[in-house]
């Protein structure tokens, strides 16, 4: 019905009440006449049946058959007689006309007058009368099958059955419904005619209506509606016609609008085209201008980094040469401006990173404490300088062993740690850990990095993630820096899906969080065995401190009593209530000489219990003080883990429990296995020399090569275990070196090692796939090339800084008289060098301590100080550690002015000379020099 035309809905509505009332009236009219039909001829069945009886009444009397069979046979003649039956009283069939009457009955046999039988059957009515003698009394005993009551005066003699067939009645009332139904047709045909002609005054004037706004539709502005009719049809058309003005009155405007403003887009579009060529031409030349800014960057990295390479690299190696203490002063001097400048190149090529989009943040495994305390332990130096308290808390729901980029954390936590220490003058720096959310592998950690220094107002805040912006500008002159590491830890932060804020109150000190997503790994977190089963007692003043070491022991399991105080501890020991096997005891660098430290720790002595000392300090002075005092081993704060396991292992009597490091070629062979042939190739005559130099010192032949050109002939000639290859050379760099290399027969496999002053983000990339193995950036350290030559030849190395602290001996240092390793490495293991150094040592000694005599004596301190420096700078190059040693405590107490201990340093002095000179005398210690010298170079043959 939605889609009907008003004509079609218009005849619906004409046409449904007249159907409606035709049919029901039909319908009514149909059902009463079949009624009445069927009634008439129910009555007639019972009048024949009640003249029928009594006209048998003789016969049946009297027992004449043929007079009932002609009275059957009349009644056959009646209209609509079917068949007649009468039967005696016994119901026994006295004549019969007709066929055999139909025996399905339509209900049940209904008694009419109450002599009367009437059954209905589907093609006839059946009439049952009964048959009484009502002048004669016949004394037969009465049937009583048929249900007629006995009357004393009328006894009943038969039955006479009548059946009448309702053919004709079928007839009558199928001609009745054809008539009505032809009447009913005729009224709805006429009806119909009606609707159509009253639809048509509708529809046509609608239909013109309907056609006009078509024509509108499409545009045709011209067209109008004409009605003759009158009324609202009029009307509508009027307004039809007069809104067809309208619009064609307001297209002519729209098009000659549309026409004034085809012709200015034009224009327009003209002088946008001129536009778009001009900032396509800016476009191309800013691209440009980024290409070459980028290459600019990676020339000025490679140009910077490669004579800062020699410069750090032989500043190490003349360190190691003998040189007094001015020069050793330079040289340190020297080695923190190279690094200076090269953490400021850094900076700025990790911000042309960001800005080109190149920045890589990898995702490797590994343990979140290890970085964090790499961290504390480097930045701890700059800390204790300032004599500020560092402090780290790891809460113990953080899992430690992650995924994510190590060296990108160890940036940012650097940088923010390294801040927080610039602007602290007094206080503390402390570092937390803590876990906001985990699942499904993944976590999300937050660190927080505060401080009690200079703090910042709003405006500073908003300014300090700008680049080469620091809070303002005294603070960029005061504390120096480039102002580039905030906007590199927050690109980095974002790249590890984090984000870092800050909180901070001029005057009262910052806190700087972040916090970025990890993956959890399914490893271990350690692989240090347990300490089930210990007890010690921890005191520790500072509670991150103490709740971070307590932490520690909890997860090596390990039973703690945790002390605030001095007087905690001593009255946990005196309780006796824990069988304790071991003490760790923080102590402050302040009050490391006080009587009351002295006393406490003799009174810890009393107890025989194993000590740790941790203090916030890195001085080598303070470590030795305190194992002086007592302790069986000391530790600077923040320490690592490895290095408290390891002495609480000694304390506890482990030794078989302690920690190695389980480092790839660490086997027991590999310092057995013969040393590698390694080809070092580099244009720069410095930086080849210093590689050369640094290879040979760790025992590993080494042949050089100036170009790529020689380095091809080398390893056509020459068996090579391993190539470094510098990249930027000129003729054949060393990515053709390389490829051409790679050809070789049986030279596919061999380590080729780039070695370059790029630095660029996709640079390691692009050298791996062009045939590289690995890939070292400029400058290179010594550790470095060991590392590296380790990893890909197994073959382990012992630098002479790993020598130097593998050979000192079991005994106090303050035990050894002459050490001639000390010597021989401070002489650069020349051994006529060390000879001369000691003997000139020994001629001047005893002339310096008659000045150093008559100056105290005289109490002049300056010139005890100046005579103590001198004797002091000398003997730090001769292998005399104990005589090195108290004059180093010697010259600190006379900076301290700290009187009460010069008397004991006096006699101590005079005691390690007089002990030096009479072992000299005593002992050839030109001999003992040439052993040691002889006995270093068979190792490095033997491995």
């Amino acid at each position: 019905m939605k889609n009907w035309t008003i004509q079609s809905r218009i005849l619906f509505l004409a046409l449904l009440p007249g159907v409606i009332v035709s049919v029901v009236l039909g319908i009514f009219f149909m059902a009463e006449r079949a009624r009445d039909l069927n009634d008439l001829l129910d009555q007639r069945a019972l009048a024949m049946a009640k003249q029928l009886a009594p006209t048998c009444e003789y016969g049946v009397m009297t027992g004449n058959v043929g007079i009932l069979q002609n009275i059957a046979n009349n009644m056959l003649e009646e209209k609509d007689v079917r068949s007649v039956s009468i039967y005696n009283q016994d119901v026994e069939i006295l004549a019969h006309a007709g066929p055999k009457m139909l025996t399905e009955r339509i209900g049940s046999a209904q008694l009419q007058a109450n002599q009367l039988q009437l059954l209905r059957t589907e093609g006839s009515v059946r009439v049952r009368a009964p048959i009484f003698a009502q002048n004669l009394v016949i004394p037969d005993q009465l049937s009583d099958q048929f249900y007629a009551e006995e009357s004393r005066q009328i006894k009943l003699l038969g039955w006479a059955e009548l059946e009448l067939s309702n053919s004709n009645t079928l007839l009558l009332r199928y001609q009745h419904i054809a008539s009505s139904l032809s009447v009913i047709l005729l009224a709805l045909l006429s009806c119909t005619f009606v609707a159509i002609r009253f639809s048509r005054q509708v529809s046509e004037p609608m239909g013109r209506i309907v056609k006009a706004i078509g024509e509108l539709e499409d545009g045709k502005l011209e067209s109008r509606i004409h009605i003759n009719s009158g009324g609202e049809f009029q009307q509508l058309a009027s307004g039809i016609n007069a809104m067809a003005s309208a619009l064609q009155r307001v297209n002519t405007e729209h098009q000659q609008n549309l026409e004034q403003a085809t012709q200015d887009l034009q224009e327009t579009l003209d002088e946008m085209e001129i536009r778009n060529r001009e900032l396509t031409i800016g476009r191309k030349e800013a691209l440009e201008a980024s290409r070459m800014k980028s290459e600019f960057l990676a020339n000025v990295s490679h140009e910077i980094r490669t004579p800062l390479n020699g410069i750090i690299g032989f500043s190490d190696l003349l360190l190691r040469t003998h040189v007094d203490e001015r020069q050793a002063d330079y040289l340190d001097t020297i080695r923190k401006s190279s690094g200076d400048l090269l953490n400021i190149i850094n900076d700025i090529l990790d911000l042309s990173k960001i800005d080109a989009g190149k920045l890589i943040i990898e995702h490797t495994s590994f343990n979140l404490r290890d970085v964090l305390e790499d961290v504390m332990t480097v930045l701890a130096p700059a800390a204790f300088q300032k004599e500020l308290e560092l402090s780290h808390l790891i809460y113990s729901d953080v899992p430690l062993q992650i995924e994510s980029d190590p060296l990108r954390l160890k940036q940012v936590l650097t940088n923010l740690v390294n801040n927080a220490i610039k602007f602290t003058e007094r206080g503390n720096v402390s570092v937390r850990v803590s876990l906001i959310s985990k699942g499904d592998n993944r976590a999300s950690i937050k660190f927080e990095i505060q401080d009690s220094g200079i703090g910042m107002s709003e405006e500073q805040i908003n300014k300090i993630f700008n680049a080469f912006t620091q809070a303002d500008a005294s603070t960029a002159r005061q504390f120096g820096g480039t102002g580039l590491g905030l906007i590199i830890s927050r690109a980095l932060v974002e790249a590890m899906h984090g984000e870092i804020l800050v909180s901070s109150h001029e005057g009262r000190g910052s806190t700087f969080s972040f916090h970025i997503q990890v993956g959890m790994h399914a490893g271990t977190v350690n692989n240090l065995p347990l300490l089930s089963g210990q007890h010690i007692a921890l005191l520790e003043p500072s509670l991150l401190n103490r709740m971070n070491t307590g932490a520690l022991l909890n997860q090596w399991q390990v039973e703690h009593h945790d002390c605030e105080n001095r007087q905690q501890l001593l009255e946990l020991l005196n309780s006796n209530e824990h069988e304790l096997q071991a003490l760790i005891v923080a102590v402050s660098r302040q009050h490391i000489n006080d009587p009351q430290q002295r006393l406490f720790m003799q009174q810890l002595a009393q107890y025989e219990l194993p000590l740790i000392a941790l203090i916030d300090s890195v001085s080598h002075e303070h470590l030795e003080q305190l194992k002086q005092q007592g302790a069986s081993s000391s530790l600077s704060q923040p320490f690592l883990h490895k290095r408290l396991y390891q002495a609480l292992c000694r304390a506890l009597g482990n030794e078989g429990t302690e920690f190695r490091d389980a480092q790839p070629g660490n086997s027991s062979h590999s310092s057995a296995q013969k040393p590698p042939c390694v080809l070092a190739v580099d244009d720069n005559s410095a930086n080849l020399k210093l590689v050369v130099t640094l290879l040979q010192e760790l025992g590993i032949h080494v042949t050089a090569a100036s170009s790529g050109r020689d380095a091809i002939d080398i390893v056509q000639q020459q068996t090579v275990d391993m190539v470094f290859m510098d990249i930027q050379m000129p003729g054949m760099n060393g990515l053709e070196a390389t490829e051409q290399i790679r050809t070789l027969p049986g030279r596919g496999t061999l380590p080729i090692i780039a070695l370059t002053a790029h630095a660029m983000a996709d640079e390691k990339e692009a050298l791996i796939k062009a045939g590289m193995n690995d890939y070292q950036t400029k400058p290179i350290s010594q550790e470095q090339l060991a590392a590296c030559v380790e990893r890909w030849t197994g073959y382990r190395s012992l630098s002479p800084a790993a020598a130097a602290e593998a050979s000192p001996p079991s005994k106090s240092q303050c035990e050894w008289v002459f050490d001639a390793a000390t010597a021989l490495r401070h002489a650069n293991h020349k051994v006529d060098l060390a000879q001369d150094m000691f003997r000139m040592l020994l001629d001047s000694l005893q002339q310096d301590m008659q000045h150093i005599v008559d100056a105290w004596e005289e109490e002049n301190m300056d010139d005890l100080l100046e005579r103590v420096h001198r004797v002091h700078g000398a003997t730090r190059y001769c292998g005399v550690p104990c005589l090195r040693s108290t004059l180093e405590t010697f010259e600190t107490a006379l900076k301290a002015n700290r009187q009460a201990e010069l008397p004991t340093l006096m006699r101590q002095l005079v005691e390690d000379v007089a002990n030096l000179q009479q072992w000299a005398q005593s002992n050839d210690w030109k001999t003992t020099l040439a052993e040691a010298a002889s006995k270093r170079s068979e190792q490095f043959t033997s491995a």
